[in-house]
């Protein structure tokens, strides 16, 4: 249907706008998110989905491509309606998201209005289920990053910081001695062999 639409903003209600487009007015549903990021008599561009059925025609406006891209994926999403898919973006950008997906939160989605605790269930269950086929989905919401684990209370990292070393070198030197020494090594062979190695590198 409409791929964008390029207007002035002519004003602004709760989740619409009013968009003037050489002289016609387009009613365009937006997240608040983007609604935010708009003012009156501003020009704006926005990327559309056209959503149409028998007793309805509406058009969802957002601005970025991500922004209309999950909206869309929601939206594929059984039990699942433009309203509600609508209400996941202004409760949550795509960062936040692919967040909760992969974390399996569902409470984050259940504070979407129109989202109770089972449909909130099966949307973490189908977007994540998605997220590992789909690489352009990983792309709208962010591939999820690998959290390091702390070594605080570790005997050679805490050895390695009283010796001057910064956090990065201990974390890393302290990780390279336990695997080239095994677990079980004394702790000071393994700081010998951090501080040997550390040494190499400088």
């Amino acid at each position: 249907m409409f791929a964008f639409l390029r207007g002035t903003v002519a004003f602004k209600r709760l989740d619409t706008i009013a968009l003037d487009v050489g002289g016609a007015g387009y009613e365009v549903h937006v997240p608040e998110p983007v609604s935010r990021r708009l003012a009156p008599h501003q020009e704006a561009v926005l990327l559309t989905y056209c959503y149409i059925r028998e007793d309805s025609f509406k058009i969802f406006g957002f601005l970025k491509e991500e922004e209309k891209a999950l909206f869309e994926t929601v939206l594929d999403i059984n039990g699942v309606g433009p309203k509600v898919a609508l209400s996941v973006l202004s409760t949550m950008s795509p960062a936040q998201c692919g967040r909760a997906i992969m974390e399996n939160d569902v409470t984050a989605f259940t504070k979407v209005p129109g989202v109770g605790k089972k449909l909130a269930q099966r949307m973490v269950l189908e977007l994540k289920t998605r997220m590992g086929q789909t690489p352009e989905l990983n792309a709208i919401l962010g591939e999820p990053q690998t959290v390091e684990p702390s070594l605080e209370g570790d005997d050679v990292y805490e050895a390695l910081i009283s010796l001057g070393c910064t956090v990065a070198e201990a974390k890393k030197a302290a990780t390279g001695a336990r695997k080239e020494l095994g677990e079980q090594a004394r702790p000071e062979d393994l700081v010998r062999a951090a501080l040997r190695s550390m040494a190499k590198v400088k």
